[in-house]
């Protein structure tokens, strides 16, 4: 059996494909892969660039790639000239100055390999002059040069970009997988497993099953407003499902705090507390996005009819709807503790 990109965790149906279509030298000239932050776009199309220069590509023995030849160090290592990382650097957008290098820079042959792979990282944040100046290229580049646009989503992207290459999508991993990576790669995992298994199973849960913040979240700063976002989630369902005064629905929301993307940030994490709720009120082996622990989901869940979920549901989407278009804070705030119940005017 073919053994492809041993490196890459999960996605097994898309590593056979990308494998089976290098080595019958089928891969398109440009690709989009698409997924949230984390979800490893970049190391996939780092290993994909790696397995068309793998100087063992044709030994169907050998792993493809199989991480030890020259080739493949000097790719994976960073190292090689081959290899262009387009990133929108600390501006908002990716606009078309960097296209226009682009550009120039595909028409310069490969120096080590037979292959030029481009990475364009938050491509959905191409300016629209960006995505229309890349056009031509993208539709008719040399035939040495490969690119990826990396994205949250493609669909983000002009229709134009979309129909001129092939899209490719990572999916999430399992929580069995998750662990197994991170403790197999990480003894900062394995130490957290063996001294706080609970703070683990709550990073386990944060990551969602993207392997790039899990990593993220090994360290303990970068864990620590998440988790407070978890609690402070759990204390608003704890609320919504008790008889409650007027003071204490005012002392959360004054706990919530006021700054915009902070405050959009911790609702959204209430909301990924409600849905899991609302999935436990149809199945009894719900997938969960927000809770560790099932069984602490369901007797949360029990304290909840399916409307009342439905309903608080709806009104944190609708805050995080209003935060949005920059609506007052503090108006946004009461009208949800108002939809949620947990005030009376």
């Amino acid at each position: 059996m073919n053994r492809y990109f041993t490196e890459i965790a999960g996605n097994d149906a898309l590593r056979a494909r990308l494998g089976d279509e290098i080595r019958a030298n089928t891969l398109s000239h440009a690709y989009i892969i698409e997924g949230p932050r984390g979800s490893g776009k970049h190391t996939l199309a780092l290993h994909i660039a790696a397995a068309l220069s793998c100087q063992r590509k044709s030994d169907t023995s050998e792993a493809l790639p199989c991480l030890s030849c020259p080739s493949c160090k000097k790719i994976l290592g960073g190292n090689s000239p081959d290899i262009t990382v387009i990133g929108r650097e600390d501006k908002a957008t990716l606009g078309v100055e960097a296209i226009r290098k682009l550009k120039s820079d595909v028409m310069v042959a490969p120096n080590d390999t037979d292959v030029k792979v481009y990475l364009i990282e938050d491509a959905h944040l191409m300016t629209v002059q960006a995505q229309n100046a890349f056009l031509l290229t993208l539709e008719e580049p040399p035939k040495y040069v490969l690119f990826f646009l990396l994205c949250e989503s493609a669909a983000q992207l002009l229709e134009t970009i979309r129909s001129r290459a092939q899209i490719l999508h990572t999916e999430p991993l399992s929580k069995k997988i998750l662990e197994e990576q991170l403790c197999k790669k990480h003894v900062e995992a394995r130490t957290l497993k063996a001294t706080d298994p609970t703070e683990f199973s709550e990073l386990l849960a944060t990551a969602d099953g993207k392997l790039g913040i899990a990593i993220e979240l090994l360290s303990a700063s970068a864990r620590k407003p998440l988790i407070e976002r978890r609690t402070v989630a759990k204390e608003f369902v704890r609320l919504c499902s008790e008889s409650k005064s007027s003071s204490a629905s005012l002392r959360y929301l004054n706990g919530l705090g006021q700054k915009r993307d902070i405050l959009t940030a911790q609702l959204s994490t209430v909301l990924l507390c409600l849905r899991d709720l609302l999935v436990c009120k149809q199945t009894d082996d719900p997938p969960l996005s927000f809770f560790a622990d099932a069984e602490e989901a369901h007797t949360m869940a029990y304290r909840f009819t399916t409307p009342e979920l439905q309903r608080l549901c709806n009104a944190v989407t609708e805050a995080i709807d209003r935060l949005r278009v920059n609506a007052n804070v503090r108006l946004t705030l009461t009208a949800m503790a108002v939809e949620a119940g947990l005030l009376r005017l």
